[in-house]
């Protein structure tokens, strides 16, 4: 059994899954109560599937980008589940799980999250470097010349002014919140875990939203 965690914003979502299928699943708002409803929460969908720890064989943790505080809380305690018993941790970028099911897409996709108010976080399905951007939306409308599907967290707020700048060139996708679900999340795992194992603990760190440790935490988090 893997189980999956993502506390990159103020929605969290977690899972139990069997080879990347979910079996039992859990979204809701933690608000900045992460610290306090996450483990109860975990506890409570194991009760209810019936698994205890020691059935755990692997833990999947959403890396970011993300809130600072957010990010710690689920990625600490990934870490400690992973240590305490020897099961491997695998991380997956945040926005790889909100672009994943608009995959394979012959136009581009964008997948977002607030970076400020005014800017974002950002993938683009048709850039090589596959490599994550800050960017603001005038940015964004300057480099959109054909159809593109926006999805992400970000667009709950900004679909509106996408659409504006860009109009039927701005596909937007617009979801209930949260946007991302634990079954990506568990499905890109398992899919990581048997293609190159676990991460090395000890140089693992989120991405966080804001913070000095960006540059270098994009250059080490890609997939």
């Amino acid at each position: 059994m893997e189980l999956s965690i993502d506390t990159s914003t103020s929605f969290c979502s977690i899972s139990l899954s069997s080879k990347g299928m979910v079996v039992k699943d859990l979204a809701w708002d933690a608000s900045r109560n992460h610290s306090v409803e996450l483990c109860p929460a975990i506890w409570a969908i194991m009760n209810e599937a019936k698994i205890k720890p020691y059935d755990l064989n692997s833990v999947f943790i959403a890396k970011g980008p993300g809130g600072f505080s957010s990010l710690r809380v689920g990625m600490s305690f990934a870490k400690t589940i992973s240590m305490s018993l020897q099961i491997p941790l695998v991380a997956i970028r945040t926005l790889d799980i909100e672009i994943n099911p608009y995959l394979p897409s012959k136009i581009p996709v964008f997948a977002m999250i607030k970076a400020s108010t005014k800017s974002v976080y950002s993938i683009n399905s048709h850039d090589e470097d596959d490599s994550i951007k800050i960017m603001n939306l005038d940015e964004i409308a300057k480099i959109t010349k054909s159809k593109t599907i926006f999805c992400g967290e970000a667009v709950s707020e900004l679909g509106s002014e996408l659409t504006s700048k860009l109009g039927n060139l701005a596909i937007v996708k617009r979801k209930n919140m949260p946007t991302r679900k634990a079954s990506v999340l568990a499905s890109l795992g398992y899919e990581k875990l048997m293609e190159f194992g676990g991460e090395d603990i000890d140089i693992l760190e989120p991405i966080y939203i804001s913070g000095a440790q960006y540059d270098s935490a994009i250059s080490q988090n890609k997939k």
